[in-house]
């Protein structure tokens, strides 16, 4: 009997001593109640899709569109950096490409030159500085509330009017600010992580023009949804 005894509390025992790692949470399970999950750095990866739709589009000074619209791919990676049981910040590192055609709505001195649409390639970097809430909804599960600023260095812009007219010809060849350039943004969202797999979701919106640049949209937005990994 003192032996069945000893062989059902054993379990326990080394569960009481010997925290349980699963992924993101460690957690310690004693006889008497479950202790609340401690929180641990880590890095992760994320693979983005994303709709954009910048306002009062122009290109080397000149008003060019009402509005343009278009794809947005990218690949980051990031390091999650808990503060107690809730908070967090999380910087991450974000590489895109970005394609952007004008709508209909040329602005007139464009249209003037038989300009109807024109396309905007964009290669860069953006990097996001999250601070974050997070509440566990079941085990290994919880959602998280996070956005902050983000710089966004487009590295390059390609210029495509369907149309070679005069009044680009020279700036496409030979950018009169440059085809980069850096804007300041603000990006919030909502996330879901079950174990190591997140899923979430975040727009952006355009604050200010860091430098300047051939490219450029009075307003900035974009809608972005993401899956990702966490190590």
């Amino acid at each position: 009997m003192a032996l069945l005894c000893a062989l059902a509390i054993l379990p326990e025992a080394i569960a009481q001593h010997h925290p349980c790692r699963l992924g993101k949470f460690n957690r310690t399970v004693t006889i008497t109640d479950r202790s609340l999950p401690v929180r641990r750095a880590y890095f992760g990866v994320r693979l983005t899709g994303g709709y954009g739709y910048p306002s009062h589009v122009r290109y080397a000074r000149i008003p060019l569109a009402v509005k343009a619209t278009g794809a947005d791919v990218a690949i980051s990676g990031l390091f999650h950096a808990p503060f107690g049981q809730h908070f967090y910040v999380e910087p991450q590192v974000e590489a895109y490409y970005s394609m952007l055609k004008t709508d209909k709505r040329i602005c007139e001195e464009p249209a003037a030159a038989g300009i109807t649409e024109a396309e905007l390639r964009t290669v860069g970097i953006r990097v996001p500085i999250y601070a974050g809430l997070r509440f566990d909804v079941g085990y290994m599960r919880e959602i998280t509330i996070f956005g902050g600023p983000q710089f966004d260095f487009r590295i390059h812009t390609a210029f495509k009017p369907d149309v070679d007219s005069q009044i680009f010809h020279g700036t496409i060849k030979n950018p009169l600010y440059g085809d980069y350039g850096v804007d300041l943004d603000l990006r919030g969202g909502i996330g879901y992580s079950v174990g190591h797999v997140f899923i979430g979701a975040t727009y952006t919106w355009g604050i200010a023009h860091v430098t300047r640049s051939d490219y450029g949209a009075k307003q900035q937005r974009m809608a972005q949804i993401s899956i990702g990994y966490d190590f």
